[in-house]
């Protein structure tokens, strides 16, 4: 018969240490948390994976001599005071138990360093006199020599460069240094905020396609940085991040957030680029959810939800509007050169609108019935009707979303209970009549004009979605101009002038892209055109500078009654 017995202290070191440490990931994680809490300015880390080793330098605080016999012991810490990055006493001696420990440091008290080695038990077994700055160097060798199944597979560069960048943009007072093998992976200085670490890191990005605000409110203070949907985007969720004090964590209800928030900004099957770092008093926060702290539970948590969305929404329409006036900049400063005439009536509203983000645009032709071709500025756009109209219709639904009393009701006919109880929790309140028969008295507004065919085909649809935006999406696109519906001019100016004010013009509700752009250096260049169509005469003196070649090309069209432009005009040509 099996006998409960309880496991020794050496098996309840071992599995602790496992838990712990898993990876050369946490060695990294544990090593870079401790440089932190030491109030270091700069950090190196050197990794060499394929012998499972990892180094980090600091020049923090350092430790004192006198207290290096009981650094790697169990249970020791010197993180008790609040306004550390936490604690749970097994870090150093997880390490010391898996792997080779070895620690070299000097403290500001001592006259100078030591250098320190462990044994498994996490004892001091070396300690001798060293030649170093202030600070620690912490090597950790031979992690998981004698636990084999824990060294497969092989430790990703990717995943530990993560792991750093985290750990930089929480902290972007410090500045990074990063070596794989002897070579440099990655180097980052310091900055005031986490958009400057983000810009280091996303190099091809630029400041403009990127908002940012840090909102002091009560004791939160938020740091909050997002690309503009309709520049920056990612096939994969890796750039949704969540910190809070310090620690990058894993918030899975924060990152449905953040998608419902972009959900109808993006194109279909991308996801956005957010960083967002929360700082509250410790006593909020309780990191003991998860071994890695990788998790953690937060006190009034819908609150500080309800706060990251206003926060989003708030950058994403003041994105729009900045986007509206430097483009209305350029356009201006277009005219002034008369390279492109604006019409008045395309100034305004439709332009100048807060939301927009686009170039006034000029209706030319309708084709294939489905497709607007407009002329902007900078080139040809061609125009989806249905998706342009599917947009304007989903902004107005969300801005007018109201429920109105009808005085004849509208009979519905074979609801399942389910699809009663979505109408229901929409605030329709189907009342039954009769067997399987329903009567809805209040209706949308949006749904008021529409024929009693159309209405009862809407309301069906309404009973299978799960909440209001899904309603209102799918009566955006319901009552959406139909592709195949001919047009006049001024009705596809319209619906053009309409688009142009939405806030988010690029994509329509379901994330599908509205409209195609090519612009008037694509064209040139496709037809190898090094001028471009000006009302410069062939005497400006400009022109004595050209090559001879371009000076015949320059006579030839002045013979042909055609107009010239010098093409070494840095704004008005598209050279190839």
């Amino acid at each position: 018969m099996l006998r409960i017995r309880p496991l020794s202290p050496e098996r309840v070191a071992q599995m602790a240490a496992g838990e712990v440490i898993d990876s050369l990931e946490a060695a990294l994680r544990e090593l870079i948390e401790n440089a932190l809490d030491a109030q270091a300015s700069r950090i190196q880390v050197d990794l060499w994976p394929s012998r499972w080793q990892v180094r980090v330098a600091d020049n923090g605080q350092g430790i004192p001599g006198s207290e290096l016999e009981q650094v790697a012991r169990r249970y020791t810490t010197s993180k008790l005071d609040g306004r550390s990055l936490g604690f749970r006493g097994e870090a150093l001696h997880s390490l010391a138990r898996l792997g080779s420990l070895t620690i070299q440091t000097r403290h500001a008290a001592d006259a100078h360093g030591w250098l320190a080695t462990y044994d498994q038990r996490g004892e001091l077994t070396s300690k001798q006199p060293a030649a170093t700055a202030l600070g620690t160097v912490v090597t950790v060798a031979d992690l998981f020599a004698n636990w084999p199944l824990r060294r497969c597979p092989l430790p990703q560069t990717r995943s530990l460069l993560t792991l750093i960048q985290n750990a930089a943009l929480a902290h972007p007072e410090v500045s990074w240094q990063v070596c794989q093998e002897g070579q440099l992976l990655l180097s980052l200085w310091p900055g005031p905020s986490l958009l400057d670490l983000l810009l280091q890191m996303l190099p091809q990005v630029e400041p403009s396609d990127l908002r940012y605000r840090r909102i002091q409110e009560g004791d939160s203070d938020w740091e909050v940085v997002l690309g503009l949907p309709d520049r920056l985007h990612r096939p994969r969720p890796d750039w949704i991040r969540v910190a809070v004090n310090g620690r990058f964590v894993q918030m899975p209800a924060w990152q449905r957030l953040i998608q419902s928030v972009f959900q109808h900004t993006l194109p279909r099957h991308r996801h956005p680029v957010v960083v967002v770092h929360l700082r509250l008093p410790p006593e909020q926060v309780d990191w003991n959810r998860h071994p890695a702290k990788s998790e953690l539970y937060l006190q009034e948590p819908q609150k500080r939800e309800e706060q990251l969305r206003q926060y989003l929404q708030d950058l994403l329409r003041a994105g729009s509007v900045q986007a509206s006036r430097r483009s209305l900049h350029l356009l201006r400063a277009s005219e002034a050169k008369s390279l492109y005439r604006v019409s008045p009536s395309l100034q305004s509203p439709a332009f100048s609108a807060a939301g927009s983000s686009l170039p006034p645009l000029k209706a030319l032709a309708q084709l294939h019935q489905t497709y607007i071709l407009a002329e902007h500025p900078q080139g040809l756009w061609l125009v989806e009707q249905h998706l342009a109209h599917e947009r304007v219709r989903y902004e107005e639904i969300q801005q007018h979303w109201q429920l109105v009393k009808l005085e004849t009701p509208v009979m519905l006919q074979g609801l399942s209970s389910q699809a009663v109880e979505q109408l229901e929790q929409l605030g329709l309140e189907p009342e039954p009549f009769g067997p399987a028969a329903y009567l809805v008295r209040r209706l949308p507004l949006a749904l008021c004009s529409e024929d009693p065919a159309e209405v009862q085909g809407s309301l069906l649809e309404l009973s299978h979605c799960a909440d209001l935006e899904a309603a209102q999406v799918t009566l955006a696109c319901r009552g959406a101009l139909r592709n195949g519906t001919p047009l006049t001019l001024e009705q596809m100016q319209q619906l053009l002038d309409a688009w142009q004010r939405t806030a988010s013009p690029h994509t329509c509700p379901h994330g599908r892209p509205v409209y195609l752009a090519l612009a008037e250096t694509d064209l040139a260049r496709y037809f190898r055109r090094r001028w471009g169509i000006c009302d410069r005469p062939l005497s400006d003196p400009k022109l004595g500078s050209l090559r001879l070649g371009d000076r015949f090309a320059a006579q030839v069209r002045r013979l042909a009654g055609l107009p010239i432009q010098d093409p070494t005009d840095e704004v008005n040509s598209a050279p190839l």
